[in-house]
């Protein structure tokens, strides 16, 4: 069967992460963030992981795939690209301690605590701090998230009706935003090893089963009198929200992106996939590598002297070390381009 990409979807993914990778290097540029509300792509990243995954694999569910077959080609596609990010930042990371840039590691930290848990997507209990994932700059507790609620759909999420999936979303949404008003940080939670699996989940099961209902209603055509809006200004959209200033915590911005702006984005961008620009698919093509190998570099660059950063910050110092990580992220992308094709939706979709 004949069919086209998910161009938009792939470069919102890429943009995405490309605010990652800025809201963690922002203090090479000035002192203070540049996407105070950069941490949302996170939220993004799983509502896009719902809808992307429901369409892949949820026919296949039911029609016998499996839980173990699931798993195994999602470790297929994902583990390679993880393991290499993750070992290009263990060894900066081990190297760094070392060397004293790390006080407080012992030995056993830096070669044994640090480099298993991280290989394995474990919280690395027993290190200073509250770190998920010292090498990984808390990226990692994401990845931990969305592979729990991976395993949650192909066990049994697949067979929900729709109108369960969206109960759960919303009542989720509705728990987030309490929770986002209670610790006083609106949705910048569930990063550290002590709250990924109670605050870390509760951001990442409701966006991923609202991706799930979004792919289902997309699939039934409820979608198609959408305005058709150039791609283009909805990546610039999805950058003003990521750059929407904030002195403190904003929850009820953090609620209305996540439960309104995002679903919206992603909807619009699937309506005017047909007009999404070729470098979607270069965007899309190094999101994940990218998201898994920076933290290594921006870590060299904020505590060591090699790119002069150290005592203070520098533009065009802080844009190359940018990027050095969109280059060694697209290098990752080649070596494993066959694994990392933006997936495909059916022409009659």
């Amino acid at each position: 069967m004949s069919g086209k990409r998910f161009l938009g979807l792939d470069g919102l993914r890429g943009v995405c992460a490309l605010t990652v990778v800025v809201l963690h290097a922002a203090d090479l540029f000035h002192d203070g963030p540049i996407f105070h509300h950069g941490y949302l792509a996170v939220d993004m990243f799983f509502l896009l992981s719902g809808f992307v995954i429901a369409f892949a694999h949820e026919g296949q569910l039911r029609t016998g795939l499996g839980l173990a077959r699931f798993l195994k080609v999602r470790a297929r596609r994902l583990l390679p690209v993880f393991w290499i990010g993750a070992a290009f930042n263990i060894a900066i990371f081990a190297g760094m301690a070392a060397a004293g840039y790390r006080p407080g590691y012992g030995a056993a930290a830096i070669w044994l605590i640090v480099p298993l848990t991280t290989m394995l997507m474990l919280p690395a209990f027993g290190t200073p701090g509250n770190s998920f994932a010292p090498a990984m700059m808390s990226v990692t507790w994401s990845l931990a998230v969305e592979w729990l609620v991976n395993l949650a759909y192909a066990a049994f999420g697949f067979r929900l009706r729709t109108r369960t999936l969206a109960v759960f979303a919303l009542a989720g949404w509705a728990a987030m935003a309490v929770a986002g008003y209670s610790t006083g940080k609106g949705w910048c939670v569930g990063i550290t090893r002590n709250d990924f699996l109670t605050y870390g989940m509760m951001r990442g099961a409701p966006a991923f089963a609202a991706g799930v209902v979004l792919y289902r209603l997309h699939a039934r055509g409820w979608f198609t009198r959408l305005p058709v809006i150039a791609p283009e200004l909805l990546l610039t959209f999805w950058l003003c929200i990521a750059a929407m200033p904030a002195a403190t915590a904003t929850p009820t911005f953090d609620w209305i992106a996540v439960t309104l702006f995002c679903p919206m984005l992603l909807l619009l961008l699937l309506r005017a996939n047909d007009r999404a620009p070729a470098f979607c698919k270069n965007l899309g093509e190094i999101s994940y590598p990218l998201y898994v190998i920076h933290p290594g570099i921006i870590l060299l660059a904020q505590e060591t002297p090699v790119f002069g950063l150290d005592h203070g910050p520098d533009p065009l110092r802080a844009l190359l070390v940018v990027a050095l990580c969109v280059g060694a992220a697209w290098t990752v992308s080649r070596l494993f381009h066959p694994r990392l094709r933006p997936l495909r939706q059916p022409a009659t979709a």
